[in-house]
């Protein structure tokens, strides 16, 4: 299914163009990351393809759709607690107050700041500033999720958790994202959009023969899952999961996973 599409698109602002000539596909549960050097047009294509830019010239197609977005920089005078932005965001997208706060524990639980709640946004450090804003974006239930830069400013610790939540993300949802950071980029997209100037110079996606392993194994623990270098990470019944790895990466992970103790139940190559 298509969610976007753009066919010579542009966009001016105050006569000045930062789009030129765009021409691009977005089809649903799609992993896109877009890249490029600063003030290439990076934040201005993302925010062309949710919506938050009209184009200027050319066409552009739209699906119906819930867009969840996260800006680079999160508002420096917000005045809420964590729990009351959440609890307002999850209000403006009429929700009703259970939903909202079962949606709160549930997702502060698994960013790890359900201690830091009652705690003023301005206080918080960038980290959990940006998971903040990721989860007012996923509390939406967003069929595309927009993320500008979500790793920039992080600890290393703190740029696997969010990695890790990211690939964790099932269903239709369709995650675009800028970045700079190699990691998100390998670990997370599969398809990679280049911008020059505000244009497209290159679209490509990772190659139809690169090997793909997929590894069933039971663990004791999963304190130490966020090291692995996996493209994505599932758990599966009782204390089963199931590794996506790059089969150039599969030798390192099967041993990092023997070492803490693991069972291998399954490995599966696929293209």
């Amino acid at each position: 299914m298509k969610l976007f599409e753009a066919h010579n698109a542009s966009k001016k602002i105050d006569g000045k163009g930062i789009l030129h000539d765009i021409s691009i596909t977005i089809s649903q549960r799609e992993k896109i990351a877009i890249t490029g050097a600063n003030g290439s047009g990076k934040s201005s294509l993302l925010k062309l393809i949710g919506g938050i830019y009209e184009h200027s010239s050319g066409q552009v197609i739209r699906s119906p759709l819930k867009v969840g977005y996260v800006p680079e920089h999160f508002p420096e005078t917000i005045r809420f607690k964590i729990y009351e932005y959440l609890m307002l965001t999850g209000k403006m997208n009429k929700k009703s107050k259970g939903e909202i706060k079962k949606k709160i524990e549930y997702y502060a639980t698994a960013f790890s700041i359900l201690p830091f709640l009652s705690t003023p946004l301005k206080n918080c450090s960038k980290g959990t500033k940006q998971k903040v804003g990721i989860i007012q974006a996923l509390m939406k239930d967003p069929n595309l999720l927009l993320l500008d830069e979500p790793l920039t400013g992080l600890d290393e610790q703190t740029k696997k958790e969010l990695l890790h939540l990211l690939q964790s993300i099932q269903g239709e949802c369709t995650i675009i994202f800028t970045a700079h950071d190699s990691l998100l980029i390998n670990r997370l997209a599969y398809r990679e959009v280049v911008i020059e100037n505000g244009k497209i110079v290159s679209d490509s996606t990772k190659s139809e023969s690169e090997k793909i392993k997929y590894i069933l194994a039971e663990i004791p623990s999963t304190d130490f899952i966020l090291s692995i270098p996996s493209l994505s990470y599932q758990s599966r019944d009782g204390n089963r999961v199931e590794i996506m790895v790059t089969a150039a990466e599969s030798d390192q992970v099967l041993r990092m996973l023997l070492d803490q103790g693991c069972s291998i139940v399954e490995v599966i190559e696929k293209r």
